[in-house]
């Protein structure tokens, strides 16, 4: 269930919502925040929003992030292998499984998470990102849903090679030192040593 509340980190606010919180809960919200805080500090991914600032303008962080689901999967079969319980999963086959247990524990989700959930596993969201048309597809859902974010579509329509390779550039160098930064912050962290014994 660490994936579940992974997933529904950011519905999480503040702290009280640790006094209650089962093990798995506590690594999986403090996991999304790692990742985030990781992610949004790295130098890596503060040049790559740089450079593409100039054209996706306030959206570049949610177009680098959108980008990224992208690569992960144009780039499977090479970071698949970085961790243990991937290793021998095709892509089709992990998205399912996670989508299968979001689905299976739906009643544990909260904030927009609970909101995005049904859509997530009716309408099969993670595997459209396989597209830059299914990019494309949820850049134009985001700005539907939020207006600080209607220009993020014509981003994506307007995407040149030298965009697609600051971001490619910037995942292939970035994504295999954050999943080593996340292996390393779970073994030390204590839910995990308890959920371990």
């Amino acid at each position: 269930m660490v994936r579940v509340f992974n997933f529904s980190g950011d519905g999480f606010r503040g702290l009280k919502w640790k006094a209650a919180a089962s093990n798995e809960m506590l690594l999986g919200v403090e996991l999304h925040r790692f990742i985030d805080s990781f992610t949004d500090e790295h130098e890596l991914t503060k040049k790559a929003k740089a450079l593409l600032r100039y054209k996706a303008k306030r959206t570049a962080s949610i177009a680098l992030d959108l980008l990224g689901d992208y690569f992960l999967h144009k780039h499977w079969e090479t970071m698949r292998v970085m961790q243990d319980h991937s290793t021998l999963v095709t892509v089709d086959d992990f998205i399912h499984s996670m989508l299968t247990e979001i689905e299976t524990h739906q009643s544990l989700l909260v904030g927009k998470a609970a909101h995005m959930a049904p859509y997530l596993t009716s309408q099969n969201w993670l595997m459209s990102y396989k597209t830059l048309d299914g990019i494309i597809h949820a850049a134009e859902g985001m700005a539907l849903r939020h207006s600080a974010v209607k220009d993020l579509p014509l981003f994506f329509k307007q995407l040149d090679s030298q965009d697609y390779e600051i971001a490619e550039q910037w995942f292939l160098a970035f994504y295999p030192k954050l999943m080593k930064a996340c292996q390393d912050w779970i073994v030390e962290h204590p839910a995990h040593k308890m959920l371990s014994l």
